[in-house]
């Protein structure tokens, strides 16, 4: 190879290239670190987000009562006013004795022994049969009533009658027990026949054997004593566990106490749907869900205002849903959860009163079957 001045010039100036580019500054231990930090703090940022969007994402796929923007219309009674509700129920057994049909008495005519009558009973119209005067209608009278009137009678025969009704038993009162007793039915009361009598009665709470081990079938917490249309503040938790004398009140005519299994899962629906009927409860089950199994709603029914009765019904919350929001997609469903009552109305609800008209005889009569249905299958 020739070596000229061109080729000396060449190899100089690709020697200074080489030195100029071995000379620039390679990145410090301390820039690599830097930039491994913010690198970093990009990941974790990120991470974060992805945590909270996953973190969303469960609690909106979670089971929970979703009770945001539906109307609670009835919580429960406060513990001064149950009280005093109680209190009141326990003065309702100092009035005077009502007499009906069934009850038997021994009737004495002061210096008339002639007329005295042992063993007789108030016939199924009302009325008992005398000597001299015949039939006289006493039913729906007090003892003091029944006895002025029966001496009216017999002055057309006697001066001055004095009467006395002295009865032996009562036989026109009575109760019904239902659900987890050892003798479910009706049975007369007595005089002073309280609550827990009547589960005496009934010959005690039902118990069954689970693991080899004897356990009590009885929810007392869903409990609940009915009157005429109004459910009764009695705890039964309180009555039986704790023996609170204030929750054992006075049994009247035609009393309805119902103690639910603790084995069964249930929700009731009921009003104004195809098949008003209990369900078995499943984990995140919903209301539309409850009215698909129900068979749907009729045409009469309003759904515009759905009351789901949760809780006891002594102390219960009420919910009211907008079905037909639910089923448009304009609000999230409503969970249910186990033991809950929903009642679609053929009308506007009124307050809880009005609503509890109108659920207990429908919740009366699908309780019956249920349990006679149990029993029949048992």
């Amino acid at each position: 190879m020739i070596w000229n001045h061109k080729t000396y010039q060449s190899l100089t100036l690709v020697c200074i290239l080489f030195i100029f580019i071995g000379c620039v500054p390679s990145p410090s231990p301390e820039d690599n670190n830097q930039k491994f930090l913010i690198n970093e703090k990009e990941i974790q940022k990120e991470k974060n987000k992805n945590n909270k969007l996953d973190a969303k994402k469960r609690k909106d796929n979670s089971y929970k009562v979703i009770e945001d923007g539906f109307e609670i219309i009835h919580d429960g009674l406060d513990a001064q006013k149950t009280k005093s509700e109680l209190l009141v129920l326990h003065n309702v057994s100092k009035k005077d004795y009502v007499v009906g049909a069934g009850d038997g008495f021994n009737i004495f005519v002061y210096s008339e022994p002639e007329l005295n009558i042992k063993g007789t009973r108030v016939k199924q119209d009302g009325s008992i049969t005398l000597q001299l005067v015949g039939d006289v209608k006493i039913a729906g009278l007090s003892i003091n009533e029944a006895m002025n009137k029966i001496a009216t009678k017999y002055k057309k025969y006697l001066i001055n009658p004095i009467i006395t009704l002295v009865p032996f038993e009562f036989r026109s009162k009575s109760f019904t027990i239902l659900g987890k007793v050892s003798a479910p039915g009706t049975y007369q009361i007595s005089h002073n026949t309280k609550v827990i009598d009547s589960i005496a009665i009934a010959q005690g709470l039902s118990i069954g054997i689970a693991d080899n081990t004897t356990i009590e079938l009885a929810d007392l917490e869903h409990a609940f004593i009915r009157r005429d249309n109004k459910v009764l503040p009695v705890n039964f938790i309180e009555l039986v566990r704790k023996g609170n004398p204030i929750h054992n009140i006075p049994l009247m005519d035609k009393d309805y106490i119902y103690i639910p299994s603790s084995l069964n899962k249930e929700v009731y629906i009921l009003g104004e749907v195809n098949l008003p009927s209990p369900f078995g409860f499943k984990e995140r089950m919903t209301l539309s869900q409850l009215v698909v199994l129900a068979r749907g709603y009729k045409k009469s029914a309003n759904i515009n205002k759905v009351a789901v009765i949760r809780g006891t019904l002594t102390n219960p919350r009420v919910f009211l849903v907008n079905l037909s929001d639910i089923l448009e997609g304009k609000i999230k469903d409503f969970r249910i959860k186990p033991f809950d009552i929903v009642f679609i109305p053929s009308s506007v609800l009124g307050d809880w009163n009005d609503i509890l008209k109108m659920v207990m005889p429908s919740l009366n009569a699908i309780q019956s079957a249920y349990i006679l249905n149990q029993i029949a299958t048992d």
